[in-house]
């Protein structure tokens, strides 16, 4: 039987996503998208720029990722870029699976073992050691949270998603295969596009603090300014300046959140040549001023130390 393609099948795809502005595109884009439901098999292979993280509850989950077959046992958290074309094909009688998709810049500005973003950017499909990290009632608040018109409630969301990651960093993951080598010509992402946009975003996560150019990123990875602004915009869904935008960003909410420095210092540190640029910019992307995000981000970490008290029924403990 032929295999079929569905390219770039992300839930929060719009058919009129060409009509989109870019800081529209990057909205949609720059949200974490969860969902806790029961797995069923996928009748083709699809692909999207973002990191898609499964987790599920009841049985062991069977996929196929480029003709390579794995499978993420019950309670335990896959973690794979999702740009290689991939499909679930067996899910045998899991009641429920928790799936995240985040966005690159999410993940590669979360504090996380350098060996596992290495390895995941590269293709790697690795699961955490250990199972029960989480539970279906936290990805049930987390998918509430995230809906949440307080940004302080999606904050949280997303902290608490990331410690959930930097938890498996700590108790160690297992590659469930290694590096993608596509036995074939898939109409998804090729191979060439795949490492081509690897290099580009490893670039970007380890420069995004520095003036940054989009000739000087395709410069460095060996490419035609304009290639690889197309290349880049079809596999990640924004363009390079509004991904360094992101990386700034976010960037400089975990510093508001969680230091003391002044604005303007956060704003030369994470890449912007002045406080008014950093202001405008931040106030654009975030619809808030960075003021106003420590205040909420406060907020934020107290709910958190508030729920630490509570059992999962919401009671005190």
């Amino acid at each position: 039987m032929a295999k079929q393609i569905a390219q770039n099948e992300n839930p929060q795809d719009s058919s009129d996503a060409d009509a989109l502005g870019p800081l529209s595109l990057f909205s949609s884009y720059e949200s974490i998208h969860i969902e806790l439901r029961k797995p069923h098999h996928m009748p083709c292979y699809h692909w999207h720029g973002q990191i898609e993280v499964n987790i599920p509850f009841g049985d062991d989950v069977d996929y196929v990722i480029n003709d390579h077959p794995f499978t993420i046992n019950n309670g335990h958290i896959g973690i794979f870029w999702a740009t290689t074309p991939h499909q679930l094909t067996e899910p045998g009688k899991s009641r429920n699976m928790g799936i995240l998709n985040i966005p690159m810049h999410y993940f590669l500005a979360w504090p996380l073992d350098e060996n596992l973003l290495n390895q995941i950017t590269h293709g790697t499909v690795v699961q955490s050691a250990l199972p029960n990290l989480v539970t279906e009632q936290q990805i049930a608040f987390w998918m509430e949270e995230s809906k949440s018109n307080d940004i302080g409630f999606r904050q949280l969301a997303a902290d608490e998603m990331s410690l959930m990651l930097k938890r498996v960093c700590l108790t160690g993951w297992e590659k469930l295969t290694h590096t993608m080598e596509s036995k074939g010509s898939m109409k998804g992402l090729s191979k060439h596009s795949q490492f081509h946009v690897q290099k580009i975003l490893e670039y970007i996560a380890c420069n995004h603090d520095t003036p940054l150019t989009v000739k000087n990123i395709a410069e460095h990875v060996g490419l035609h300014t304009n290639y690889a602004m197309n290349l880049f915009q079809s596999v990640m869904k924004m363009t390079i300046k509004e991904y360094v935008t992101s990386m700034r960003i976010n960037h400089a909410r975990a510093l508001l959140a969680d230091t003391n420095r002044t604005i303007l210092d956060i704003a030369l540190t994470v890449g912007f040549n002045s406080n008014s640029r950093f202001y405008e910019t931040f106030q654009r992307y975030m619809k808030m001023t960075p003021t106003e995000f420590r205040k909420l981000s406060r907020k934020s970490n107290n709910l958190a130390q508030y729920d630490s008290t509570l059992d999962f029924q919401g009671i005190p403990k």
